[in-house]
């Protein structure tokens, strides 16, 4: 799994966020009750208004990464901080949301963004 592609959309091509804090992830471990350690010491720190990919093959550890920033599971190590917040306390504020993607969506051709957009309101 890599971070890669971290934009800054700062003035002008400026660094309009430097030193802002955005998402900090530090030495974050995901071990499932069935001893599947799913994520491993990941750390990387996004700046505030940056666009990032992440990628990586299946199964390495790309949707738990984003399920233990959301605290939809817990971290055995390590810690993430949201906006230089802890992380339940950025979540208390609202100021991450999370949209899922589904598989078992019935695509029926054209769709709409808004369809798209509007899916996730419900799911």
């Amino acid at each position: 799994m890599n971070v890669a592609a971290t934009i800054d959309r700062g003035q002008g091509g400026k660094s309009g966020n430097a030193g802002v804090q955005g998402l900090v992830v530090t030495d974050a471990t995901v071990t499932y009750r069935n001893g599947t350690t799913a994520l491993l010491h990941a750390s990387f720190d996004i700046p505030r208004g940056s666009i990032t990919a992440l990628v990586g093959v299946n199964g390495s550890g790309k949707s738990t990464l984003f399920k233990a920033i959301m605290g939809f599971v817990p971290l055995a190590t390590g810690e993430v901080e949201i906006m230089g917040l802890p992380e339940r306390e950025a979540l208390k504020r609202n100021l991450v949301a999370y949209v899922p993607q589904a598989e078992d969506v019935d695509w029926n051709f054209p769709v709409l963004v808004e369809d798209v957009v509007m899916m996730g309101r419900y799911g």
